[in-house]
């Protein structure tokens, strides 16, 4: 019977953990999780036996590590948790359609490209990649096309 109450108020701390991870309290269920915790631990140490604290020391230190795991694992495809819908893409789209309009025209290479450097087309300079040549500085480009902020860029 003595077992029987820290037992129960271990649990019940991983349940309410499991909640604080699911349920967006602010912090409120780990207070309460804390609290058990912390009281079993006093039960524990207060009245049981010296190899049972121990034992339930061995059992936190190996229950608690997973139980993390576990937690965060789940958290990750949580539908409790997750209600927020951030969209698809890399939210450069805007960008590559902005800069989409210099695909197919000319450019100067501003930083040597081998195969990553910079290009200047006017006053402007931006990033620039070729398939893997190596071109100098101030040489033409064609600009093939546009991903993110960098250009993909063939030598002229």
């Amino acid at each position: 019977m003595k077992l029987l109450w820290p037992i129960a108020l271990q649990a019940m701390a991983f349940g309410v953990a499991f909640a604080e991870v699911v349920v967006p309290s602010f912090g409120i269920l780990l207070v309460l999780c804390l609290g058990l915790a912390g009281y079993s631990w006093y039960i524990i140490l207060t009245r049981l036996p010296f190899p049972a604290a121990i034992w339930f020391g061995i059992a936190d230190m190996i229950l608690v590590p997973l139980f993390i795991k576990y937690a965060f694992k789940y958290l990750g495809t949580s539908k409790i948790s997750h209600r927020t819908d951030l969209g698809q893409g890399s939210g450069l789209e805007a960008m590559d359609k902005d800069l989409g309009r210099f695909v197919g025209s000319t450019a100067e290479v501003d930083a040597v490209l081998r195969p990553t450097g910079r290009i200047r087309i006017g006053d402007d300079v931006f990033e620039a990649q070729t398939g893997g040549d190596y071109i100098e500085k101030g040489a033409p480009v064609k600009i093939v096309s546009v991903n993110g902020s960098r250009f993909q860029v063939e030598k002229l």
